[in-house]
């Protein structure tokens, strides 16, 4: 009996080591670039830089939303019970309106 919950505990145990240690490289990852920006970007000024390369930032933008549809479209082909169809434009309408508010305020 105790063989069988051994492999469980690992498990778990690994999952939350492993979110750790994403937690923990992307604190250091973007410690890092904080402190190469405060060294080395002193004199740019940012928010020009970013509306002189959005057209850059919304293809990005673009590539990770198609990427987010891409997981949603292929969970709800693995399982279709999974997510009903009123999440799935759920999902959509917030990517639809984040989008938005980030056109607005860059404006």
């Amino acid at each position: 009996m105790s063989q069988g919950k051994k492999p469980q505990s690992r498990g778990w145990l690994k999952n939350v080591l492993r979110f750790i240690a994403i937690l923990l490289f992307l604190f250091l990852a973007l410690t890092a670039i904080g402190i190469f920006a405060t060294q080395y970007l002193q004199n740019v000024d940012i928010r020009a830089w970013f509306i002189k390369t959005q057209w850059i930032w919304f293809a990005v933008r673009l590539l990770l939303y198609g990427a987010i549809m891409l997981m949603v479209y292929s969970i709800s082909r693995r399982q279709p019970s999974s997510m009903p169809a009123k999440a799935k434009w759920l999902i959509a309408m917030i990517l639809i309106f984040a989008e938005a508010i980030t056109q607005i305020t860059l404006a």
